[in-house]
């Protein structure tokens, strides 16, 4: 599963945009309001076409339509008021790679006249899936994607929340299609990830203390992509993971912020890869640990993550973007950030700019976080903080009219003096720089008395 090229119309925003995808990683950034989750959202409902006909009944709900409230809306102005109308049809058009086949496009879209998403325009893409779905049911070996969504808010839970504890009274079956089940929904359940570790713990009781290769693969993960990890295990007692950074065991519940995005994000994404494909899992753990596996070479999929910087440390976002390419090396990650951190550690290519025309071609690589934060995230002056910059405007003027005093107006520099005073003071004022400009006054001064 790809997507190399997606084309929208009149979905929420956006009247047309269309844009290229890196087969690996893209990141997209622009101001708020520039539409970065919007083309998250519209890849949501291309990668929907998977859950159109879904292989099982509990993915019913699982799908994701465009939405009502996703229709474009135009303004317009009626005497004392404005009114907003409907613009149809709503398009979503993809093409990439589905299975085997490249260069396969699909359309999904509420037509002109309708209310509800078509498919028909999907045809192709559809009939290849429901072939894979027959295959991989009759017990054919076939490689199927992880699909999901992550939302900034994905592991959020409320201050006065408990947190979430492994349930062991679920009487939910395991079944391949689990890695499907609610892939758009833009949350991750922690109790669900705490639910499924316990249940590897309870199944290596008959294992004689072994845990299952997909066990393995899902904690190797976890430890290359949380910084100084280096153990992981499920605590009974405690009825959660308990995760080893820096030679300290710690509960899940103790961790912090970015420690828990991190694990919870990571841990997710490989037990969607192991739950989809366990098929092609090794016969042994051991073999896990001679190389790198397997699944997680060869499983692809579409992963979009919203604020892909959200909670974690400068230090951590320069290496998270490389973790997640470099532990699903088949996966096609898109993902948002605000973060010039994250672009600076982003390979040529990949950055798709909602600001700057033709970002696809700047040089980002290399450049200092100022740079970026000037050329790319369009920040004036990125070296110097807003009051900095007032106090040195502020400065400017104040010192150009006691210079120029034929040409400023009644009042225009008693103003300009107070303007600075006031920069300076909520800036820490530079006492001989305040000296300098009260003798320039103190001559000019002079100089129209004489």
């Amino acid at each position: 599963m790809r997507i190399d090229r997606l084309e929208i119309k009149n979905f929420k925003k956006f009247s047309e945009y269309s844009f290229t995808l890196h087969p690996q990683f893209t990141l997209l950034v622009g101001d708020n309001g520039t539409g970065k989750t919007t083309l998250l959202d519209a890849l949501a409902i291309a990668a929907g076409v998977w859950l159109v006909n879904p292989p099982d009944s509990k993915l019913s709900s699982s799908g994701r339509n465009i939405l009502s409230n996703e229709i474009r809306l135009e303004a317009i102005a009626l005497n004392d008021r404005t009114q907003f109308v409907e613009r149809k049809p709503v398009q979503i058009a993809a093409t990439g790679l589905i299975g085997e086949q490249a260069n396969i496009q699909w359309l999904r879209q509420i037509r002109a006249n309708g209310q509800r998403t078509s498919n028909v325009e999907a045809k192709e893409a559809l009939d290849i899936i429901s072939t894979l779905f027959e295959q991989s049911q009759n017990g054919e070996h076939r490689w199927l994607p992880v699909l999901a969504y992550y939302g900034a808010g994905r592991a959020w839970l409320p201050s006065n929340n408990r947190e979430p504890k492994a349930q062991s009274s679920s009487k939910n079956l395991s079944r391949r299609w689990d890695a499907f089940y609610d892939c758009f929904e833009e949350r991750i359940r922690l109790s669900d990830l705490q639910t499924w570790f316990q249940k590897e713990a309870i199944a290596a009781v008959n294992r004689q203390g072994r845990m299952r290769p997909g066990y393995e693969v899902v904690k190797l993960a976890v430890l290359r992509c949380v910084p100084d990890a280096s153990d992981l295990w499920f605590d009974p007692d405690r009825s959660e993971i308990v995760l080893v950074i820096n030679e300290r065991p710690t509960p899940f519940s103790n961790l912090s912020a970015g420690q828990k995005m991190m694990v919870a994000l990571i841990a997710d994404i490989a037990i969607k890869v192991v739950t989809q494909n366990a098929v092609f899992l090794p016969d042994s753990e051991e073999a896990i640990c001679d190389d790198f596996p397997f699944v997680l070479q060869q499983t692809s999929g579409l992963v979009l993550i919203d604020e892909v910087d959200v909670h974690l440390h400068p230090k951590w976002q320069r290496r998270v973007v490389d973790d997640l390419k470099n532990t699903f090396p088949s996966i096609q990650f898109v993902c948002t950030t605000h973060s010039p951190f994250i672009i600076q550690s982003i390979s040529q290519g990949e950055l798709r700019s909602l600001d700057v025309e033709d970002a696809v071609v700047l040089d980002y690589e290399n450049r200092s976080i100022e740079d970026i934060a000037k050329t790319i995230q369009q920040v004036d002056v990125p070296q110097q903080s807003l009051k900095a910059r007032e106090l040195a405007e502020a400065t400017e003027q104040y010192y150009d009219l006691l210079q120029h005093p034929d040409t400023r107006e009644s009042g225009e520099l008693e103003k300009a003096e107070a303007t600075y005073r006031q920069a300076a003071e909520s800036y820490s004022p530079n006492p001989g720089l305040s000296a300098l400009l009260k003798l320039e006054a103190m001559v000019k001064a002079k100089e129209n008395t004489e």
